[in-house]
C-alpha cells in the first residue's frame, strides 16, 4: 500500500467515479497518511471549482489532502493548462501526455517537448505514466533531465494492473532512472474507491530490477511530504 499517493481522480475528472470526500474516506480505512487528489485539467475536460483550491481544508479527519492536478500540454509551445491565480494552493502539479497531444511524433520528439515544457513550467513535479506507448520517449534523456530539474518520474500501478501497457517499456523507464539517479514515484492513478493505494504490480516491476527505495520519493510519509515542501518552495504564488 502506497503511503502517500500522488496519482487519483475524483468525478470532477471525466473518467473519475467518486468523490473528494470518498476517495479520501477509503484511504483513511487503508491507513494511509495522505492522498493528492488530481484531476485532470480542462484540456481533457477536468471542471475543477476553485472552491476546491481556495476553501476546501482536510475534509477528512484523520488523513491528509494534497491539492494537486493532472496537467495537460496546451498546444506544443510549451504550455499547460493550468491558470497562474491557482498555483499558489497547488501541493503538486502533474503532467502526463494525453489524447489531446499529436500522435506519431516519434521518441525524440516527445523527450524534447517534455523537457521543453519542464523548463518552461518549473511548478511541474512529476511526470505521469511515461512508459505509455501511445507516446514513447527517450528514457535516458528524460530521466537525466528529470534528475537534474529536480522531478519525479511516475511508475503508475495502473496502467500495468489493467495491462494498457507493455512491461518492458517499464523495465526500460526504471533501469534508466536507476542509471541516472532520477527518482520515482509509485502512483496508483485511481479512478475508483477500490483502486486507492494499490501499488501491487509496481512494487513486484521495482523489486525485479532492484531499485534503490531511497530513490522513491514516497517510500514513505515523512519522505514524501519532505518532497511537497522542498518542491513548493515558495514557487507557486
Amino acid at each position: 500500500m502506497i503511503p502517500v499517493d500522488f496519482h487519483s481522480h475524483t468525478f470532477f475528472s471525466q473518467c473519475g467515479l467518486h468523490s473528494h470526500v470518498e476517495m479520501l474516506t477509503r484511504a483513511r480505512e487503508l491507513g494511509m497518511a495522505g492522498l493528492a487528489i488530481t484531476d485532470h485539467g480542462p484540456v481533457l475536460g477536468g471542471r475543477i471549482p476553485f472552491t476546491f483550491f481556495d476553501r476546501m481544508i482536510d475534509p477528512v479527519p484523520g488523513i491528509r489532502l494534497l491539492k494537486g492536478i493532472e496537467a495537460n500540454l496546451d498546444g506544443l509551445e510549451g504550455s499547460i493548462d493550468v491558470s497562474k491565480n491557482r498555483l499558489q494552493y497547488l501541493d503538486i502539479v502533474l503532467l502526463g501526455l494525453h489524447g489531446n497531444t499529436p500522435s506519431q511524433l516519434g521518441a525524440d520528439a516527445y523527450t524534447a517537448l517534455l523537457i521543453e515544457v519542464m523548463d518552461a513550467n518549473p511548478c511541474v513535479d512529476m511526470i505521469t505514466h511515461p512508459a505509455d506507448g501511445a507516446f514513447p520517449l527517450r528514457f535516458d534523456v528524460l530521466a537525466r533531465a528529470a534528475a537534474g530539474r529536480g522531478v519525479v518520474l511516475e511508475l503508475n500501478n495502473s496502467k500495468l494492473r489493467l495491462s494498457r501497457i507493455d512491461a518492458e517499456p517499464v523495465h526500460q523507464l526504471v533501469r534508466a532512472c536507476k542509471a541516472e539517479g532520477c527518482r520515482m514515484a509509485v502512483s496508483s492513478d485511481a479512478h475508483a474507491i477500490n483502486e486507492v493505494g494499490l501499488d501491487g504490480h509496481a512494487r513486484r516491476l521495482l523489486e525485479c530490477e532492484r531499485f534503490p527505495s531511497e530513490l522513491i520519493v514516497n517510500e514513505t510519509a515523512e519522505r514524501a511530504f519532505a518532497f511537497i515542501e522542498e518542491r513548493r518552495g515558495g514557487k507557486r504564488v
